[in-house]
């Protein structure tokens, strides 16, 4: 999360809303912010909704993530939340959004954590 710049703006049980500062160095070659970024945006927000069902700290990784890239964008910062949909006894299933700080919705996942 700092080497990328990502900083946590609020977590609750089984949510969380991060954000990411605009830099230069996070567009592709076309002036749009990277796809991957906008991938780990979706994945990282995520993590601390699961994490925050459990009492103490699990191991748990993501087995499967499915993205929609809806628009690019230049220029703005992001905000990215993830929260959790359904919580099974091995596996928690998510969805996370990536948004300008405007309300432009950039992209959309749905994620599944193994336990």
């Amino acid at each position: 999360m700092q080497l990328i710049g990502l900083q946590v703006h609020e977590v609750r049980r089984d949510y969380c809303r991060i954000g990411l500062p605009f830099r230069p160095e996070l567009l592709q070659a076309g002036g749009a912010i990277h796809g991957g970024v906008l991938m780990t945006l979706l994945d990282t927000s995520c993590v601390p909704a699961v994490g925050s069902g459990f009492e103490k700290a699990r191991p748990y990784s993501t087995i499967s993530m499915h993205v929609q890239f809806l628009a690019g964008s230049a220029d703005s910062d992001l905000v990215a939340a993830g929260w959790v949909t359904r919580r099974g006894n091995s596996i928690v299933f998510c969805e996370a959004e990536v948004e300008t700080t405007d309300g432009k919705t950039l992209a959309k996942g749905a994620l599944a954590f193994k336990i």
